[in-house]
């Protein structure tokens, strides 16, 4: 290999689910390219997980200062995650749900990212900690005085029983094994502790839902030329059915549609106007009936006294 040709990327494929343990599974008519590899889609036919079937070897790598800058709300935000002032709303609204879950006290953000929430939340008298995977972002949050471990949840090796809320912003679709995640966050929770998860349910909203049903129909694959960030495509009841799994009791789970509009720095093509026209359609229908969405709450407790779960199947 000469000085100038790209280093190689690993992968490696998943056979079975990490969530259930079955190894039935069935393609999606959705796959990834990326440097010379192809991520189908493929769904759990036992619990209706979906997930990439073959997946990169090291998620780290993909999560460095670009990613933070551009990539990391899928393209959709004008603003970079180290601009503070872009997210202050964001971080008071989350602040405010937090409140009335439950009274300040600890709280640990699992890919908390450069930290600004950390920041609001202390402001707030939290005692905010933060697990982060990329070294350019945690570099940032611990430069600024933040309490954040460079790293998984896994390797932060934190307390079990510690902690009255944790944040799941827009991670749990990145990591590996989603299952262990969860069961980690589990672990360090106390009982009678909370769990805030947000992210995106994208193969869940009506346009996505007849584009797979379409192109599998006419046996067709729809090629995302994209980076596989997200490495679990999940539903409301996949995922509220992976929370009862690891013992975490499922309290709320709200969903809300994306309003139509392009990616950041791409044009409109026929593909994405037509999606843009059902996602019109799709907007009262989530709001109306909390279905169909592409994006979700979930608002889940430990139980009192129930012990934390176990790891990955």
């Amino acid at each position: 290999m000469s000085a100038g040709d790209p280093v190689p990327f690993a992968v490696v494929p998943l056979v079975h689910c990490l969530a259930c343990g079955s190894r039935e599974l069935r393609s999606l008519a959705v796959a990834y390219a990326y440097r010379g590899h192809r991520f189908p889609l493929v769904e759990c036919r036992t619990c209706r997980m979906r997930f990439l079937s073959v997946q990169p070897k090291s998620v780290a790598d993909l999560y460095d200062a670009a990613y933070f800058d551009a990539d990391f709300r899928c393209g959709r935000s004008a603003a970079t995650s180290f601009d503070e002032q872009a997210f202050a709303g964001e971080a008071r609204g989350l602040l405010d749900a937090f409140g009335r879950i439950c009274a300040p006290g600890r709280l640990l953000e699992v890919g908390c990212a450069t930290g600004w929430l950390l920041e609001h939340a202390m402001a707030r008298g939290w005692q905010a900690q933060g697990v982060e995977i990329s070294p350019d972002a945690a570099a940032y949050a611990r430069a600024r005085g933040r309490d954040v471990f460079h790293g998984d949840l896994d390797s932060a090796r934190l307390p079990g029983g510690h902690f009255d809320l944790v944040y799941l912003g827009d991670v749990l679709e990145h990591v590996p094994d989603c299952r262990a995640v969860l069961a980690q966050v589990t672990r360090v929770l106390k009982p009678g502790g909370w769990l805030y998860l947000r992210g995106p349910i994208t193969t869940n909203s009506l346009a996505r839902s007849l584009a797979l049903g379409l192109y599998g129909a006419l046996g067709g694959t729809i090629v995302l030329h994209d980076v596989p960030y997200h490495l679990w495509e999940f539903t409301p009841r996949s995922l509220a059915r992976l929370m009862g799994a690891v013992g975490l009791e499922v309290v709320e789970v709200r969903q809300s549609k994306i309003a139509p509009a392009p990616p950041r720095g791409r044009e409109w093509s026929l593909p994405r106007l037509v999606m843009a026209a059902i996602d019109v359609v799709n907007l009262p229908i989530t709001r109306i009936f909390n279905a169909r969405g592409d994006r979700v709450v979930v608002v889940a407790r430990r139980p009192d006294a129930a012990p934390a779960a176990g790891g990955s199947r």
